[in-house]
């Protein structure tokens, strides 16, 4: 019989007695999983709620938590051990943790903690924790690929959609402009953008490197048609020949 699922009743708040355990004994970590993902759905006004907590560290770090856990009366339901999933398993106040230095998709502990987010706490408000940025979330999500990770990848994608928009209406720089943009297709591999998201960013195109960017990713004839009309004449040579290698249909 398949195992039971487990009930999605917890934030990333029900959890602050075991962060701030982590924190407090020198813990070098990021929230990864169903949690994380709350954290960033919180941030719009949209709900999602976990069945346990999910902490990412290195592997050093991952034997030292199981140790300061056992220390503190916690009995661990699973060790990690050469050769298997790098986790330790256990329940703190009742509620399951998991802590991995490993997952399918998931950068090293190094990277993640370098880019991860800093998120604070009403419930407890000296306490800092760092959040796995969204782009590895999605990263991880994706390659896991579980059917409840399929709600999790639209919200990572919506909130992402949103950053991808702020920068590239608001930001000087042109890196900061579409790096975005860019990190968000090599993420889940896709060439072209979305159409909704290609009619989101086409009226805030206004440097030649916008231009140049969209040319090569925008989804059809009518965004490339667009583009061109936009494009400013000091770019437009260049877009049209991009956009004609990609064999769309646009008036010369």
């Amino acid at each position: 019989m398949p195992a039971p699922t487990k009930a999605s009743s917890y934030s990333l708040d029900d959890f602050t007695s075991f962060l701030s355990f982590l924190t407090e004994n020198g813990i070098e970590f990021s929230v990864i999983g169903g949690c994380a993902v709350g954290a960033y759905a919180h941030l719009r006004g949209v709900q999602v709620l976990s069945g346990d907590l999910d902490v990412y560290t290195s592997p050093q770090d991952l034997y030292l938590v199981v140790e300061k856990v056992r220390r503190a009366g916690v009995s661990i339901r699973k060790t990690p051990r050469p050769r298997n999933i790098p986790v330790a398993v256990f329940e703190w106040d009742g509620k399951e943790i998991n802590v991995l230095s490993a997952s399918a998709g998931m950068p090293p502990a190094d990277t993640v903690l370098r880019l991860a987010r800093e998120f604070h706490f009403q419930k407890c408000p000296g306490l800092r924790v760092l959040v796995a940025d969204p782009y590895d979330l999605l990263a991880n999500k994706l390659a896991v690929n579980r059917p409840r990770d399929r709600a999790h990848v639209e919200v990572l994608c919506a909130f992402i959609e949103e950053e991808i928009v702020e920068a590239f209406s608001g930001e000087e720089e042109p890196r900061k402009r579409i790096g975005p943009a860019k990190r968000y297709l090599r993420v889940t591999r896709r060439k072209m953008l979305s159409p909704a998201l290609a009619d989101r960013l086409i009226p805030h195109a206004r440097l030649a490197s916008d231009f140049r960017f969209l040319a090569g990713a925008v989804p059809s004839d009518e965004h490339a048609r667009l583009l061109l009309e936009r494009a400013p004449e000091s770019a437009s040579e260049e877009v049209q020949s991009i956009l004609s290698r990609r064999r769309f249909r646009t008036p010369r």
